[in-house]
């Protein structure tokens, strides 16, 4: 009876399990298109995308349905409103729309979209799947890349290697990569090179913060913008949105040509295994990772240096945390990370060179006469048309990253200057509205990249406390302006909206939950944020015309012994009235210089003897420039005398309080094995 019940029971059981088990099974297991009519297991076969109950089919713009097929597995006849489809008969059904599929008394809501006007990449891995290269950043595998343009394949090649990048956007779902040829290889007409980026723009829907950047930077006169390529890209049959192809930031005869140090590293070490070599540097108690310890530095342990270390170097502002995932590098005097690109395995002696000469120009441009230690002028470093041109674009962009990552330069082989090229990174730009260092980044009539400064001034903020920098960028500007640069450039951009539209639809249904999957929907977002962006565009110039016009207004705030610096976003004008702010407001906050100090208001003398202010009173900028002091009340006045006393026993509870912890820690382990 026993025996029989358990047999009931397991019978029950299955039957209940059923559904569940084979429900994959019963209807449409897998449905692919091959937009050019190869073979279900070509390289540029596409694969359905499945979301929320809704089917979808991101077809390239070179689609022909007449020639096209399809391929599935079903556990019964297929049908396409309702009409039956056989698997390897031609698509000449799946117009674009919406359309109806059935198979074993299952519903599929499918939409096929089409892209247009786009050249299509397809990339397969040597594993045929994502998995391993999203495990890690630094995961690398092999595969094989083709891409359709203009009728017809033009690359159809094997792949070294494709691998993650980024640092943002690399935590999203869309991400970017990196990929790599064993031998140059031109892309698009770019030039030949081994290199190439897919940037996923995941946090730009319109797909053009990045190209307005390089095509600005063309504009205005700097080097090496990058080239770039918009593509519709497939991994592994699966549609992963539209991305840009662009130039790497590298050394290289196509990119920033200037000596490659990496070359005569090499050269000077042969047979070397530069894996193996270990590393070194100057941190916190030895640590290589010092991106807080200014002054420290870090590079690889090569045998031997070229005999000619003078460049090139390329480098990149950096933020503390990400500094120290870099291999070589330096902090400066001023707290600046600095990251070396290339070499990027930089030998000590490349590190000293090239570390004393960047923090000297920090040295000179930080300091408010403009000179450093050694009497020289902060122009003696820099290509100042450079550093004009390069602000400018941050200032008319609001980028957020402005000064604080993604900010490249270069110092050239037998050249005594450093130059601030090329641009990158700009999807937080152009109105986006991103906030960083409590400020938001969306406001066309604010200051931005002259502002930013958190813990220390930030190279932009440093710059332009010097007049001879102003009465650059005002000059610079006015050139600008007179030659109508930024609305010409603005309608070319815009024109090219026009052509990424239907990849645009489709990238946002793949990726934007907001539109629930609408085409329509994906169309109206779309169209609103090229022209919130526009928009931002012609009100930014507007402003930046009267914030670098000749009565124009700057008021800072100086820590004066505190920490970190605010600074008034408001373009003023001379004569103009503007609210002060506090100490936890504007683009960052400043901290007092001990913690017995305390935050008293602000005054026009850095010792107080001249005019007070708090929080909320109002100002009239009577100068191009106006500073007030933050003001501190000092321990031997306003505090405790009996303070030492106090927090020597608070020192002594706490460390009491340690201990106590210790031992329910211990007690635990020894007891429960935690």
């Amino acid at each position: 009876m026993k025996k029989l019940l358990s047999v009931l029971l397991a019978a029950i059981l299955l039957i209940s399990l059923t559904p569940a088990v084979f429900a994959d099974i019963i209807g449409i297991g897998s449905f692919k298109i091959n937009p050019y009519g190869g073979e279900e297991a070509a390289i540029d076969t596409v694969n359905w995308y499945s979301a929320d109950r809704q089917y979808f089919l991101f077809l390239p713009a070179e689609t022909d349905l007449t020639a096209a097929k399809i391929y599935f597995s079903a556990s019964a006849a297929v049908k396409i409103d309702g009409e039956e489809i056989a698997s390897g008969s031609t698509a000449d059904a799946f117009t674009p729309g919406k359309h109806t599929l059935t198979c074993g008394g299952k519903t599929y809501n499918l939409q096929v979209l089409c892209s247009s006007a786009l050249p299509a990449v397809y990339i397969t891995t040597e594993s045929g799947s994502l998995d391993y290269i999203h495990r890690d950043k630094e995961n690398k595998e092999p595969g094989n890349i083709r891409i359709y343009e203009n009728g017809g394949i033009t690359v159809d090649k094997e792949l070294k290697q494709i691998k993650g990048r980024g640092n943002a956007t690399w935590e999203e779902a869309k991400k970017p990569y990196n990929i790599k040829f064993d031998k140059k290889t031109d892309l698009f007409g770019m030039g030949k090179a081994k290199k190439w980026t897919l940037l996923a723009n995941y946090f730009d829907e319109t797909l053009l913060r990045n190209v307005f950047s390089w095509e600005y930077a063309k504009a205005f006169g700097l080097y090496y913008s990058s080239e770039y390529q918009h593509v519709d890209l497939y991994i592994n049959g699966d549609y992963l949105g539209n991305y840009v192809i662009c130039e790497s930031v590298e050394v290289g005869s196509e990119r920033i040509n200037i000596q490659d140090l990496e070359d005569l590293n090499e050269e000077a070490n042969p047979d070397v295994d530069e894996d193996a070599l270990p590393r070194a540097g100057t941190g916190k108690n030895g640590a290589v990772e010092s991106g807080t310890v200014p002054g420290s530095a870090k590079w690889v342990e090569y045998p031997a240096s070229p005999a000619d270390i003078s460049g090139g170097y390329l480098m990149e502002l950096e933020l503390y945390k990400r500094y120290d995932n870099e291999i070589s590098g330096f902090v400066c005097d001023v707290g600046q990370p600095v990251v070396i690109k290339s070499p990027e395995l930089a030998t000590e002696a490349e590190v000293r060179y090239i570390h004393a000469i960047v923090n000297d120009a920090f040295n000179a441009l930080h300091s408010p006469t403009g000179y450093n230690d050694k009497g020289k002028y902060y122009t003696d470093y820099f290509d100042m048309d450079a550093l004009v041109n390069m602000y400018i674009l941050q200032e008319l962009s609001e980028n957020l990253d402005a000064g604080v990552t993604s900010n490249f330069f270069y110092k050239a082989q037998n050249s005594d200057k450093l130059v601030f090229s090329p641009v990158w990174d700009f999807d937080h730009a152009y109105g986006d509205g991103e906030d960083r260092f409590g400020s938001n980044n969306g406001n066309p009539d604010s200051w931005w990249a002259n502002g930013l400064s958190w813990p220390h001034l930030l190279v932009y903020n440093a710059a332009y406390r010097h007049e001879d920098f102003r009465t650059a960028v005002r000059a610079r500007w006015a050139e600008i302006n007179d030659a109508n640069l930024i609305t010409d450039v603005a309608a070319q951009v815009e024109a090219m909206a026009a052509v990424l539209a239907p990849s645009a639809r489709m990238n946002i249904v793949r990726w934007d939950k907001s539109v629930s999957s609408d085409a329509a929907a994906a169309d109206t977002l779309y169209q609103s944020l090229v022209e919130r962006g526009s928009n931002f565009l012609v009100r930014r110039r507007a402003a930046l015309t009267k914030g670098f016009a000749e009565d124009a207004a700057m008021l800072y705030y100086d820590a004066n012994g505190g920490f970190g610096s605010v600074f008034n976003p408001t373009i003023a004008s001379v004569g103009e009235e503007v609210t002060v702010i506090g100490t936890e407001r504007g683009i960052n906050k400043i901290t007092a210089p001990n913690v017995l100090y305390l935050f008293k208001g602000w005054n026009t003398a850095p010792d107080g003897s001249g005019r007070t202010y708090k929080e909320g009173d109002r100002i009239t900028l009577n100068e191009n420039v106006t500073v007030l002091y933050a003001q501190w009340k000092t321990p031997d006045s306003e505090i405790d005398p009996n303070i030492d006393e106090h927090l020597t026993g608070f020192r002594a509870f706490i460390r009491q309080l340690r201990e106590f912890f210790a031992k329910i820690a211990d007690f635990f382990r020894r007891t429960f094995g935690w």
